[in-house]
């Protein structure tokens, strides 16, 4: 704004400047942030249920695999679906409509009669709760000033890393207590772990309701042509933050810059989503892109795949058994082989209770909140180190913990290296920032959109196949892990030194891209 003070037609960045910086920001952040956390809360930190959930349905290890991995099919199958109606209604609009669904199917999971039931509510539940990733990054990031942008992307980003200890706090009070009602009317037995899922889901149902409070991102009805809406919204924005009256809001008009205005006049969705894909897989962006994604499917196998059955193994530790002289495979296979069979009811009904062990559960919290503040300290290592460096060394450290998991022969060293290997998802900030920097700005949404893709469509799979070969083939399974490791390393041995966000080479590929370059930028992630 450059200081002056005068009333009239601004730029969007400048008009958001103007608003100034405070409560509103503040606000937001806390409920984007919770409501990311309710979808990861839902993806994740089920698994910490997880054991409960086997002895009371008499699982086998497939039974369980597929159950941790629904959610993440979940989110891969709707991740385009919510992508198109945040660009459509709107980002706000669709976190109304969506959440509130996800959280009721939350709550019905708590009373699924059975197995199949379990499934089907866990698979609808992340199907819509999925909707935070695009809707509440999007709208935070076009409802903060340029200078506080990336710190609170990195907020966001953080906040995903927590899901695992945001459920344990509660479950560490839930799981003392020890009763098993009947509900006939509902074919269930109402135990500790349904409780625990209707309490998980209350924060994103709050946050939901204090949602009505805020507005649409300005950005978006600037963008959709409601530019007296903006205007409105900017307005709030301004009294909440500076505590000045609307009028003396200096901007009356606001506008985007051309490379911020959406190029594309497909009316097919099918077509829009093409050729917002299609390049990203076309010379020049070829090479970049299969290495980058081929990078994230290495990670993503590995550390979704093990983090799912983190509390299951971590509990085998804390059972009572005799653990001593013995590797991780040893136990893990041993865990494994010994699930609830279904003629156990008599003992189910009384042991369920006390399947999930306190120590567990403490365990559980250090590798989330670690996950957390490892991701915090690396934001201020990337610099100094660079993209590649760190990269690197996050996979250098990930697969030496992952070698010797196959030897170490001490408990909690076993658990710690346990708890590193699946680190190696540290990596997925370095690798969204090549996505963006390393692609034209119109295609940098769908190359992100794309990663989480892959992630989460690779962690489905992995899942899997740890719950098949876990138990007899424990060791096979870990090296073949860490060759996956390694080649991933090997990857990112190809990766550019430094990366600059140089203007001429992106409209260089834009213009072997497409032939109108003015427009890059149309779908501009915040």
């Amino acid at each position: 704004m450059n200081g002056e003070n005068k009333k009239g037609r601004y730029k969007f960045d400048d008009a958001l400047e103007a608003c100034g910086f405070g409560k509103y920001n503040y606000c937001l952040l806390i409920i984007c942030c919770v409501l990311i956390l309710a979808m990861y809360i839902d993806i994740f930190g089920f698994s910490v249920l997880l054991p409960s959930v086997a002895c009371d349905f008499a699982l086998s290890n497939t039974q369980q695999g597929l159950l941790s991995a629904l959610p993440l099919v979940g989110t891969m199958v709707s991740s385009y679906a919510w992508g198109l109606c945040a660009d459509t209604l709107g980002r706000r609009k669709t976190l109304l409509i969506a959440m509130p669904i996800g959280s009721s199917i939350s709550l019905l999971t708590s009373i699924a009669p059975n197995y199949i039931g379990l499934c089907v509510l866990r698979f609808f539940s992340a199907f819509f709760l999925s909707s935070a990733n695009t809707g509440a990054f999007v709208l935070l990031g076009e409802s903060v000033p340029n200078h506080h942008r990336k710190q609170f992307m990195f907020f966001m980003a953080s906040s995903t890393m927590i899901g695992q200890l945001c459920t344990c706090l509660p479950a560490l009070g839930i799981f003392r207590l020890k009763f098993h009602v009947d509900v006939p009317w509902l074919q269930m037995t109402y135990r500790p772990w349904r409780l625990l899922l209707q309490t998980l889901s209350i924060p994103g149902i709050v946050m939901i309701i204090l949602m009505t409070f805020f507005k649409e991102s300005p950005k978006f009805l600037v963008s959709k042509g409601r530019e007296e809406e903006a205007i409105d919204v900017l307005k709030t924005m301004y009294n909440w933050n500076t505590g000045a009256s609307k009028e003396s809001y200096m901007v009356t008009s606001v506008y985007l810059e051309q490379s911020e205005l959406k190029s594309g006049t497909d009316k097919s969705v099918v077509k829009r989503i093409w050729n917002q894909t299609a390049p990203l897989f076309k010379p020049p962006l070829l090479k970049n892109s299969l290495m980058l994604y081929f990078i994230l499917l290495c990670a993503y196998m590995t550390s979704t795949g093990f983090t799912m059955w983190i509390p299951t193994m971590t509990n085998a530790y804390f059972n009572g058994g005799d653990i001593a002289g013995k590797t991780f495979c040893e136990v893990a296979s041993h865990a494994a082989r010994r699930p609830p069979s279904t003629n156990e009811t008599l003992s189910i009904s009384q042991d369920c209770d006390d399947v999930i062990k306190p120590n567990t559960l403490y365990a559980v919290m250090v590798y989330s909140g670690l996950c957390g503040a490892l991701n915090f300290t690396l934001t201020f290592l990337v610099g100094p180190l660079g993209q590649k460096t760190t990269t690197l060394l996050i996979f250098i450290i990930t697969l030496m913990c992952g070698v010797f998991l196959l030897f170490v022969k001490i408990p909690m060293l076993s658990i710690m290296m346990f708890f590193i290997f699946p680190y190696v998802s540290l990596i997925l900030g370095n690798i969204n920032t090549y996505l963006v920097d390393l692609n034209p700005t119109y295609l940098r949404g769908m190359a992100t959109c794309l990663s989480v893709l892959v992630a989460r469509g690779f962690g489905f799979i992995s899942v899997q196949i740890i719950a098949t070969f876990l138990a007899d083939h424990c060791v096979p399974l870990v090296i073949t892990y860490i060759i996956l490791g390694l080649l991933g390393l090997i990857a990112a041995l190809f990766l550019p030194s430094d990366i600059r966000k140089q203007e001429t080479y992106q409209e260089d590929n834009c213009k072997k891209i497409s032939a109108n370059c003015t427009e890059m930028g149309s779908v501009e992630k915040y």
